[in-house]
C-alpha cells in the first residue's frame, strides 16, 4: 500500500524499488542447467556433455535420435577424447486409435520408448541408466504420400521428445557431479 502512495508522489521511489527487486533476483543463486551465465566454459554442464560419444542406433528412428543427440550434446563441438559412451535402445510401436466403419484406422499413435545408459569408457562402469518415452499422433488419409509424410513427421516429433528427456537426464547427472 505504501508503495502505491510513494509512486503517486514521484517515480523515484518506484524506480528504486524496481532496481532493488532486480538486484535481489539477479543474485538469488540461480544457475542455468545447460551452462554458465556467460558462454560455455570448461567445467560447465555443456562442456561435460561434449565428452559423451553416442553409440550407433539401428533403424531410421534411431538415426534421427542419434543425430539429434549429437547436435544437442556437442553444441561447442565434440571433444577430441570422449570419456563417456551413451548407449540407447529404442522400441517403436504404432496403435490405431480412430476407426472408420470398415475397421480401417484413420488415426494412429506412434509410441517411442528409449532405454539409455551412460557408461564410463575408461573402466566400463555404468554411471546412469534411464528410460524415457514419447507418443506422437498422426492421421491417415487417402493419399499414400500424405500418410508417409505424416508418419515421418510423427517419428521426428517423438524422436525430439525422447532426445529432450535423455539430454535433460544427462545434464542433471553432470550438474549433480559438479556439486
Amino acid at each position: 500500500m505504501w508503495l502505491f502512495r510513494a509512486a503517486n508522489k514521484g517515480p523515484g521511489l518506484a524506480v528504486l524499488c524496481g532496481l532493488t527487486l532486480l538486484f535481489l533476483l539477479a543474485n538469488c543463486g540461480f544457475q542455468p542447467l545447460h551452462g554458465s551465465r556467460a558462454a560455455p566454459v570448461a567445467g560447465s554442464t555443456v562442456s561435460d556433455m561434449s565428452y559423451v560419444i553416442v553409440a550407433a542406433i539401428p533403424d531410421r528412428t534411431g538415426q534421427l535420435v542419434r543425430n539429434k543427440l549429437l547436435d544437442r550434446l556437442h553444441a561447442g563441438g565434440m571433444a577430441a577424447k570422449p570419456v563417456f559412451r551413451l548407449i540407447v535402445h529404442l522400441k517403436e510401436s504404432r496403435e490405431g486409435i480412430a476407426f472408420q466403419q470398415g475397421d480401417s484406422a484413420t488415426r494412429f499413435n506412434l509410441r517411442l520408448s528409449a532405454r539409455f545408459e551412460l557408461v564410463d569408457s575408461r573402466d566400463g562402469a555404468s554411471l546412469l541408466k534411464g528410460h524415457t518415452r514419447a507418443i506422437a499422433a498422426y492421421n491417415v488419409v487417402r493419399s499414400d504420400y500424405a500418410n508417409l509424410i505424416s508418419q515421418r513427421d510423427a517419428q521426428k516429433r517423438a524422436a525430439n521428445s525422447v532426445v529432450d528427456g535423455i539430454q535433460n537426464r544427462i545434464a542433471v547427472f553432470f550438474s549433480r557431479l559438479r556439486g
